[in-house]
């Protein structure tokens, strides 16, 4: 992947992640990927927890990290969450709407 088509893809946070269907309706699919918002959720949470106490603890890292390293990652956790609410308003497997 070239740098520039990483950088349009990483602050792109209406992106779907690779292989997402937001038009599946199969029971196996929306299981999978509340699983998998569900993780990265968390995985970014702690990152975000590790990063603040990070800056308490070395506080000239704060513009670096505080400035740009948590906006980027309260952003991403935007685009995680509404990920995650899509799958869980789906509903486990219904049929799609006539």
């Amino acid at each position: 992947m070239e740098p520039l088509d990483f950088t349009r893809r990483i602050i792109d946070f209406n992106r779907l992640m690779d292989g997402e269907s937001r038009e599946s309706y199969d029971a196996r699919d929306i299981a999978h990927w509340r699983a998998v918002y569900a993780d990265l959720i968390r995985f970014k949470e702690l990152l975000l927890g590790q990063t603040r106490e990070h800056i308490q603890e070395v506080p000239e890292t704060n513009k670096e990290l505080g400035g740009l390293d948590i906006p980027f990652l309260e952003a991403e956790m935007q685009r995680l969450r509404r990920g995650l609410e899509f799958w869980e308003t789906r509903g486990g497997g219904k049929n799609p709407p006539p």
